[in-house]
């Protein structure tokens, strides 16, 4: 099932689980990362059947940019505020109350922005994929990711990040310019005060072997009262699948 969120001139796909319709579960709201969406990042790697299981009404939208959402081709509109506007909008059109949130990798950016910001509609959080990144300056890995996708040949060995982003955006049938609009757009730095405004429980999760999040500890450590797991020897792609994962994840929203 699927239904569309308008926000503006963004028409912002957003997938429902079966259950979602049923009363009494508890609305979950999951956003993909970067040159993903929903299928790629949660119903692919097995998400929404544990999530329902576990008494879930599971929400996916395909952020602007991604999937069947409206594309945009300037990078001022993919700012973090601009796609945690999309969530809001998401949130508020699915629940009349705060929901559960959860973010992979970029979407971990967008909902550690949304937390911030609106604390009235976020009941828990997870960020997941993310850790130090999100306290660095991207613009340069960014901009080369950017380029990557721009170029008529894909990136060399020495630019693995970039190099992967391209191979899995041609894999996928990605709007590379799209793409590239959005990894400028959402280039920010977390500060410590931003963080700190953050009221929702909070776990933060990545593979030990991550180096687009790298050491989730360091932004743990900025979120008040969050916890923080490592997966075990899973990298950025392997980690979001991962039994442990969803474990660590299932867990703590049930608490």
């Amino acid at each position: 099932m699927s239904k569309t969120v308008t926000r503006g001139d963004a028409h912002i796909h957003v997938y429902q689980s079966e259950a979602a319709g049923e009363a009494g579960r508890m609305p979950l709201v999951l956003v993909h990362g970067f040159a993903s969406d929903h299928v790629t990042n949660w119903v692919g790697p097995g998400w929404i059947a544990p999530l329902e299981e576990a008494g879930f009404a599971v929400f996916a939208p395909d952020m602007r940019g991604h999937g069947k959402s409206t594309a945009f081709y300037a990078p001022e509109d993919y700012a973090l505020d601009e796609m945690a506007a999309d969530v809001a909008a998401v949130i508020e059109d699915v629940s009349d109350g705060p929901v559960a949130l959860m973010g992979y990798s970029m979407g971990g950016f967008i909902s550690a922005t949304l937390a911030a910001a609106r604390p009235d509609l976020v009941s828990r959080l997870v960020l997941a994929g993310v850790g130090e990144n999100m306290l660095r300056d991207a613009s340069r890995r960014n901009g080369e990711i950017a380029a990557g996708l721009l170029s008529e040949d894909v990136p060399p060995a020495g630019q693995e990040v970039a190099r992967r982003f391209r191979l899995f955006a041609d894999q996928t049938g990605a709007d590379k310019r799209a793409l590239a609009a959005c990894i400028r757009g959402i280039t920010r730095q977390f500060t410590a005060d931003e963080l700190g405004r953050i009221a929702a429980p909070t776990l933060v999760i990545a593979g030990e072997t991550d180096d687009v999040a790298r050491d989730p500890a360091p932004l743990a450590d900025l979120v008040p009262g969050a916890e923080c797991v490592i997966v075990p020897r899973r990298d950025h792609m392997r980690a979001v699948g991962d039994k442990v994962t969803k474990q660590e994840v299932l867990a703590f929203l049930a608490r």
